[in-house]
């Protein structure tokens, strides 16, 4: 594939960097010429736990970043159990003993409608700014929103509180895996971007644990669980001056001197990295996606065109699936859920069912190279899928009875073992499947339409357990089946896949079942560049053979 057909898989000569240094377009007049690009490392077929070794400096960087979850897991799990605190009750109701419903369904839906107002907001600074600036925006917008939820009075100051806090946490999504996914070499790039649902997770069971003892020693105090977001906010602010910026971004800006120094820097010591090569295959992917969308103008555009519109949906379903599957029945709306079917300590449910999300991540984590993001992705939700519909059956029945009510939990951290752990691999798709150029715009649409649909059943979820009670695990049933029916046809496999990889299959039209066997042509050059050196070391006396390996 030469000239006009633009060649994935080849390497830059020696004086193509340089060139690309004082000239940006160096590299696509090189594959427009015909010219060898190389698009994939030859370390990227390194195993995870080697890669894991090798790269230790690049996974902490990202491990820190994703530390930043933690804040918003601890946020959500306020959200959610703070409005059984009595203190919080008194003065929220303004002295009285109850709150009114209407207020506290206003509150979770103005979080999730302040997730996709601060999606919206930053998708278009996080390109022109920075991932950095991206984070430090971030934290800038949680900090008004602790001092608001620390200083709020009545129902009023809170729902503005959780509209800002909303909006941070929307940022933080579409900030934060983008830039881990980013920042990661292949092999480990799904170990990373999934380590952002594991903070997120053990966050979730230290909310609750804290409001519950504050409960049993002064039930009264509900500011202490917020103030203690200040230390987080803190941890956090120290990340985000200490981890540098995206490699991805700064060569996308033409800042190549940059992006040699982060690499440089990140990958001190690696053994076999060449950083002039790494950095030219970050640089040819790039400019070669500016050379496939040079007619297009607009980038916001260009996400609902052709394969592009077809990638934003790709990206976009896992985390409709998480949605679609029941998540808010038995999780965001776990408490409330375990109090209609019954069970006479949901607290204690409610941290049974967060220990089995956090082993959902886990397994994540440990099988998203080996077992791949498709099958993970369609096997942790389609169990989910199965295990509400489970709870739905058990609601036809006498579901409060000791028997059944136990049958009930099982199947309750079957559900959220399979929703949590796909959320995990959700980021993934989301961080991983759109192009370069508009990976932050097209992450924070397909957010977008997530939040969109966690609004929805925010809304709609109290009601359905109020009416259906444990039998809306029917409905959840039927979506999460359709959801898995469809995630079947356009889910790829995308684990242990370049960005280059990934550009070349969508533009060939491969159907995303077939990712997985398809040999690029990325990979074609690599099996050709190591023939020819073997060819080549075969040519001298066995003694002079050592030098060229």
């Amino acid at each position: 594939m030469n000239g006009n057909n633009q060649d994935h898989g080849t390497a830059p000569p020696a004086t193509l960097l340089k060139n690309a240094e004082t000239h940006p377009k160096a590299i696509d007049e090189a594959i427009v010429s015909g010219d060898n690009i190389q698009m994939r490392s030859e370390l990227d077929d390194l195993p995870m736990l080697q890669g894991l070794r090798l790269y230790w400096r690049v996974a902490l960087i990202s491990m820190l970043a994703a530390f930043s979850s933690a804040l918003e897991g601890y946020q959500i799990a306020i959200t959610n159990s703070i409005v059984s605190n009595r203190g919080f009750i008194r003065q929220m109701s303004g002295g009285g003993t109850t709150l009114n419903p209407t207020h506290v369904a206003v509150w979770g839906g103005m979080l999730s409608t302040g997730q996709l107002v601060g999606v919206a907001a930053l998708m278009m600074w996080t390109d022109m700014l920075g991932r950095k600036w991206a984070m430090h925006l971030t934290w800038l917008t949680l900090v008004v929103s602790v001092i608001l939820e620390s200083v709020a009075t009545n129902w009023l100051h809170w729902l503005f509180a959780k509209l800002l806090a909303g909006a941070g946490l929307g940022m933080m999504q579409a900030t934060y895996p983008v830039y881990i996914s980013e920042q990661s070499p292949t092999q480990i790039r799904g170990l990373l971007t999934t380590s952002y649902m594991f903070w997120y997770v053990v966050a979730q069971i230290f909310g609750p644990l804290a409001l519950q003892q504050l409960h049993i020693r002064d039930p009264y105090n509900y500011k202490i669980p917020i103030y203690t977001q200040w230390s987080m906010l803190g941890v956090m602010l120290i990340i985000n001056l200490f981890v540098p910026e995206s490699p991805w971004w700064l060569v996308q800006r033409s800042k190549y001197h940059d992006a040699e120094k982060v690499l440089a820097s990140s990958y001190k010591g690696v053994t076999g990295y060449d950083l002039k090569k790494e950095l030219s295959i970050i640089i040819a992917t790039v400019e070669h996606e500016k050379l496939v969308e040079a007619e297009n103008k607009y980038q916001l555009v260009q996400i609902f065109k052709g394969v592009n519109l077809w990638r934003l949906f790709i990206a976009f379903w896992p985390k409709g699936m998480q949605q679609l599957c029941g998540q808010s029945v038995t999780n965001n709306y776990g408490t409330y859920f375990f109090q209609l079917a019954g069970n006479k300590d949901p607290f204690t449910v409610t941290i049974i069912l967060g220990v089995c999300q956090l082993l959902g991540v886990l397994f994540t984590s440990a099988c998203s190279n080996n077992v791949g993001r498709r099958w993970l992705t369609l096997g942790l939700f389609g169990s989910g899928a199965v295990a509400i519909l489970a709870i739905g059956i058990l609601g036809s029945f006498d579901y409060q009875s000791h028997e059944l009510g136990s049958v009930l939990v099982f199947f309750a951290c079957v559900s959220n073992f399979g929703v949590i752990g796909g959320a995990g691999i959700a980021y993934s798709y989301v961080a991983e499947i759109p192009a370069q150029r508009l990976r932050a715009r097209t992450a924070s649409i397909a957010l977008i339409g997530s939040f969109c649909l966690g609004i929805t059943f925010n809304y709609t979820v109290p009601l359905m357990l109020k009416v259906w009670s444990v039998q809306t695990g029917y409905f959840f049933g039927v979506t999460g089946l359709i959801s898995f029916i469809v995630g079947y046809f356009v889910l790829p496999e995308i684990a242990c896949r370049t960005p280059a990889e990934i550009d070349e299959m969508f533009e060939d039209k491969v159907a995303p079942r077939k990712f997985r066997k398809h040999v690029t042509q990325v990979e074609v050059f690599i099996l050709e560049k190591d023939e020819k050196q073997k060819k080549k070391i075969e040519r001298f006396p066995l003694e002079e053979r050592q030098e060229f390996v």
